[in-house]
């Protein structure tokens, strides 16, 4: 054992005691330090380290503590590790941890030792930041240590802290070359803990394993590959993994079994029309380059052909050296006739593609569906080229019908837009109609009100002044003010039951008879404004239906006013404490009983009657019915806005639908005229897929010719 290990485990008193004194340690090491004391310069550090490893390994830890705290010589940083070492037993983590640090070593051994217990003594309080620091200075520090990286990757496994986990597997896998570290990250990569890492952090660790084990190499790229192929980082790995194949020898014995299809695959998946050429096109010739090295002779046809189609359509993209091998592979291989499913899913891939960009609605395109559907219910009969002629067929429909769609899009946008004037045209004349109307209506009313109330005036107190005829010779002038008073009432309430209320009921009747003809002549127009708008529309789509209740609302509102017509309260109109009626009150009472003054009071009550202003009592018995009918007024501009209300909400939703309308078309214009690879891009990459088959089944042709 060397004197670190010896150290390390606390049996560096057995080195110290000489190997034939038999004993107990603590009394050997006793007697040991007697016999120094006797010596001219004595050195105890020996012996008391020794004695604290004893006391320690003996639970005595105080004692331990006191030993070692007197250690001077070269064992000094030792003997501060082992305090801590005490303090920790003894569950002083606080002190422990500062003399850990206290300790000044330049033995990476003992380094690491102190950096491990601090790890241990951080883990156990939780302070997983410090853990995690400590024990990752550790590995760094001295990964070859007994168990340190073990250590580490079980405390990163135990908290999940998957990014150190992985960061440790890929730096000991490139480090040590082992390929159990390079079982532990595929692992991680199966788990998809690697998903979110950046593909160029594994290179060196690829690279590695690439000269290394071919074998083990292409199973972590393919688990790499298939991780990576849902996420954002695809194209990215694509770019890492063909620049790292391109710098290495491909072209070995080993025969790659995953590699030629996950190429294949990929290479599909990016021309199925998922993508714009634009965000591959870069990755395309080293992904096509590493395909033929991968693929074996006997499958080396599909990648060729690939090869062979692109160059067609994107010729500068490619170099001359790769060509010419593809050439030369497709040469070599035997006839080949693609395959019925695979022209079927290729046709299908464009049928989805079709649907989805809403393309499937020409007639010449749902008969080219038509015939393949005819035809695969008589699959034995149906030959590849066939299918394949009607793929091309579609292709060429789909081109022009891009054209079709922009033209489309321009009419749909011209028609919505001089629908939307239209509209906005008729909700301005809707607007002055309401105005005009409400104006109008309101006119009308007012001055039918206003003429009701000046006949009211001049009537009334008509009736009130020929109640003069009633004061007679013989009158008790005692008492006929109140007679006449009576009277008056009598004969206001008679007129307005009778003539006035008829006069009302036919005048306003009459007003909403108008009103009645010329709102219908307001619906008319609207009825015109709508046939025209549904003749836009190819169908009913919009009407402009006016409320009519606000008729029979008016109705029943007059109804109502004319019933507080005959309701009057009685008037006190002759009574009223006026100075020139509390005269003739007065004067009747004193004269009235003698005769010779009856004829003068006769006169005198006559003239009175005849003669008095009854203005303000007339005022006062109208008022409360001339109110309901300012209130009524007053309401008209209100019921004009309801009575529009239906029509302005099918105008203002129709304008909304073809703004909304204009809106969209324009944006899908725009798509097609800004992005136009959008819909090329597809196209084009269905047509190269359509090619590639068709040097597939050339293949060898000219072989067997000579054959």
């Amino acid at each position: 054992m060397t004197l670190e290990n010896e150290l390390i485990n606390k049996s560096y008193y057995q080195h110290v005691i000489e190997g034939d004194k038999k004993g107990h340690p603590i009394q050997i090491l006793g007697e040991m330090y007697m016999d120094e004391k006797k010596e001219e310069l004595p050195d105890f550090s020996a012996i008391r380290f020794s004695q604290g490893e004893v006391y320690f390994l003996n639970k005595d830890y105080e004692a331990a503590i006191f030993k070692w705290e007197n250690v001077e010589n070269e064992l000094k940083p030792w003997a501060l590790k082992n305090i801590a070492d005490a303090h920790y037993e003894m569950d002083l983590l606080a002190i422990a941890e500062d003399y850990y640090r206290s300790v000044n070593t330049e033995s990476v051994v003992l380094q690491t030792e102190v950096l491990l217990q601090l790890f241990s003594l951080n883990k156990n309080l939780s302070k997983r930041e410090k853990a995690v620091d400590l024990i990752k200075n550790a590995v760094n520090l001295n990964p070859d240590y007994s168990g340190v990286t073990d250590i580490a990757r079980t405390f990163f496994e135990e908290n999940q802290d998957w990014d150190n986990a992985v960061e440790l597997a890929v730096k000991e896998a490139i480090r040590t070359e082992s390929l159990s570290w390079f079982k532990v990250l595929e692992e991680y990569v199966e788990r998809r803990i690697t998903v979110n890492i950046e593909p160029n952090y594994f290179k060196e660790a690829l690279k590695t394993l690439f000269n290394l084990d071919q074998f083990r190499f292409e199973s972590l790229a393919a688990l790499l590959w298939n991780s990576y192929r849902q996420t954002n980082l695809f194209f990215s790995w694509l770019k890492e993994i063909n620049n790292l194949l391109l710098g290495i020898d491909l072209e070995t014995s080993y025969i790659w079994k995953k590699l030629p299809d996950l190429y294949k695959e990929t290479y599909f998946e990016l021309i199925s029309g998922k993508f714009l050429i634009r965000n591959f096109s870069d990755l395309i010739h080293h992904h096509l380059t590493n395909w033929i090295k991968v693929s074996s002779a006997s499958n080396s046809l599909i990648s060729s052909s690939a090869v062979l189609a692109w160059r067609e359509y994107f010729p500068s993209s490619l170099d001359s050296a790769l060509v010419s091998k593809a050439e030369h592979l497709l040469n070599m291989s035997s006839h080949y006739q693609i395959g019925m499913e695979d022209a079927l899913r290729l046709y299908e891939s464009i049928k989805n593609w079709a649907e989805k960009e809403g393309l499937l609605a020409g007639e010449h395109f749902d008969s080219l569906i038509r015939d393949l559907k005819m035809e695969e219910h008589t699959l034995e009969e149906l030959r590849t080229s066939k299918i394949m002629s009607i793929i091309r067929k579609v292709i060429k429909f789909l081109i022009e019908k891009r054209a079709e769609t922009e033209n489309a899009l321009l009419d749909k946008i011209q028609w919505n837009e001089e629908l939307l004037a239209k509209l906005n045209g008729i909700h301005h004349q809707l607007s002055d109609i309401e105005e005009e109307k409400a104006q109008a209506i309101k006119k009308s009313f007012g001055d039918f009100k206003d003429d009701f109330r000046q006949a009211l005036l001049t009537k009334i107190p008509e009736l009130l002044r020929n109640c003069s005829n009633l004061v007679k010779e013989d009158s008790d002038y005692g008492k006929i003010h109140i007679e006449i008073n009576e009277e008056m009432n009598r004969r206001i309430t008679h007129y307005m039951e009778g003539t006035a209320k008829q006069h009302f009921q036919d005048a306003i009747q009459g007003w909403i008879r108008d009103c009645e003809d010329d709102l219908k002549k307001s619906q008319a127009f609207l009825d015109e404004m709508s046939d025209s708008i549904n003749n836009l529309y190819a169908e009913d789509k919009i009407a402009l239906d006016c409320d009519f209740k606000v008729l029979d609302d008016w109705r029943r509102d007059v109804n109502r006013i004319t019933r507080g017509m005959v309701h009057l309260e009685k008037a006190n109109i002759i009574m009223r404490s006026t100075p020139s009626q509390l005269v003739l009150k007065s004067v009747g009472k004193l004269l009235g009983p003698l005769a010779k003054n009856k004829e003068k009071l006769q006169n005198l009550y006559k003239n009175f009657i005849e003669s008095t202003d009854y203005n303000q009592t007339v005022q006062s018995i109208i008022n409360p019915f001339i109110q309901q009918l300012e209130l009524f007024e007053n309401s008209i501009a209100r019921d004009m806005n309801m009575f529009f209300t239906t029509p302005f909400e099918a105008l203002n939703r129709a304008i909304t639908e073809a703004d909304e309308h204009i809106n969209r078309n324009k944006e899908d214009l725009n798509k097609i005229r800004n992005n136009p690879e959008n819909y090329r891009d597809p196209i084009t990459l269905f047509e190269l897929k359509l090619r590639q088959y068709e040097i597939m089944n050339s293949a060898g042709e000219s072989i067997s010719k000579k054959n």
